[in-house]
């Protein structure tokens, strides 16, 4: 198989025989060689030049292969070199002469470097056929979580109260627009809400974009849009987390009162009464976080929680009962404050601890991070009994069994009791 070559001849390309590109090469040496020392000789050659483009046809689509019939052809339209040295002295005549070409393309050398050659331009193709394959496989996996991600922050955000959703997030939290309200202790929810949605979607549609780039090898950028993006997210989140600082600053501080009293001697069985149940409470709108129940009396002006009772083993011989009711401010004396503000119901009588369901705020009152939490230390071998119709569910009672109502003390720790 013979090689060929891409030559410009005037400006135009052409394709030609290595035979053939020989033969041409020496003529034009020749020619150009008679008339390099006249004046105006190089203008002189380009002419010449550009008559031998159009002899083969220069500026086709795709190049005409000019062969070594071709170039005889031309010779003998254009004249052979000798025939410009007519009017030169005898002795200034060269003949032409074609010399051989020093490149032997059946050498080792020759036949190695076609080899190496080819290995790498299929090494090059399999390495672009790699990459392209991962790119695919990431963009897909780009695309997927990135649109899942969307499209679930999207319905939390805006739908959370939607039917079809509340099996996915509940027990662990429900009515996230009610919850946000309280914690904030603002009605301000949907500025939150939006701006939350820039700060979390935004990253989330680039996210999938790019994925869908890689995919298709999408090269467009939209730069301007881009950049509109970017600078909304960057004043999304710096709004953000102006807002969020300012209505939270109502935790800085914390601060409890609590009320203790001693079990000496402890009784040998404990049990636990629900008094006020959470059942019959009045209110519009109920929220909860990972058992934390919040109810809302829009028509009173009173939220209503659940409170939070522990009951575990003493560390040492003295038993007792504390109920601590805490609550947050932006500074200690308006903690300490809100936390006497809570109302919580509960009395120790014989052998039975007596226990409201949930503590109520005062009209009006904001959250501010109130809770009741109730601990109870007991001696070893202390048992645990619940009076029939109190739900250890509604005090946030989460023993290690829950398929029984009778625990006791053994070993540090609160079991079953098996009788």
């Amino acid at each position: 198989m013979k090689r060929t070559l891409d030559i410009n001849i005037a400006g135009q390309l052409s394709r030609i025989d290595e035979d053939a590109w020989d033969v041409l090469k020496h003529y034009l040496d020749h020619v150009h060689a008679r008339f390099k020392t006249e004046q105006g000789g190089d203008e002189t050659f380009q002419d010449i030049e550009a008559r031998i483009a159009e002899i083969f046809g220069g500026g086709n689509e795709p190049p005409t292969l000019v062969s070594k019939e071709m170039v005889v052809n031309m010779i003998n339209i254009m004249g052979a070199p000798e025939d410009y040295y007519e009017s030169a002295p005898q002795a200034e005549r060269r003949p032409l002469t074609i010399r051989k070409s020093m490149y032997d393309p059946n050498s080792l050398s020759a036949r190695v470097g076609r080899g190496l050659s080819a290995f790498f331009r299929g090494f090059g193709k399999l390495m672009s056929a790699i990459f392209r394959a991962v790119a695919i496989v990431l963009g897909f996996f780009f695309t997927l979580i990135g649109f899942l991600l969307f499209f679930s922050f999207a319905i939390v955000i805006f739908f959370s109260n939607a039917p079809f959703l509340n099996p996915l997030i509940e027990p662990e939290m429900t009515n996230i627009h009610t919850l946000l309200s309280i914690v904030l202790n603002s009605n301000m929810v949907w500025p939150v809400l939006i701006l939350a949605a820039l700060v979390t979607l935004i990253p989330l549609g680039a996210l999938t974009w790019l994925g869908i780039k890689m995919i298709f090898r999408i090269r467009e950028r939209f730069r301007i849009l881009s950049i509109v993006a970017f600078v909304v997210w960057i004043a999304s989140l710096c709004a953000l987390g102006v807002f969020l600082g300012l209505q939270l600053a109502v935790y800085a501080e914390n601060k409890q009162v609590e009320q203790r009293i001693s079990l000496d001697p402890a009784p040998k069985t404990i049990w636990v009464a629900a008094m006020k149940k959470q059942s019959d409470l009045k209110y519009d709108k109920t929220a909860s976080v990972d058992g934390f129940k919040f109810f809302l009396d829009k028509q009173a002006d009173r939220l209503y929680a659940s409170v939070d009772l522990n009951i575990y083993a003493s560390e040492d011989s003295t038993s007792f009962i504390s109920v601590e009711r805490m609550a947050s401010s932006n500074n200690d004396m308006e903690a300490r404050d809100n936390a006497r503000k809570v109302n919580y119901n509960w009395k120790f009588s014989g052998d039975t601890l007596y226990l409201d369901e949930y503590f109520s705020l005062p009209a009006g009152a904001r959250w501010n991070a109130s809770m009741v939490d109730i601990d109870v230390s007991l001696p070893e071998g202390t048992v645990v009994r619940l009076v029939p119709g109190t739900v250890p569910e509604m005090l946030q009672f989460r023993p290690w069994d829950m398929d029984t109502d009778v625990w006791h003390i053994s070993e540090g720790d609160l079991v079953r009791f098996d009788q």
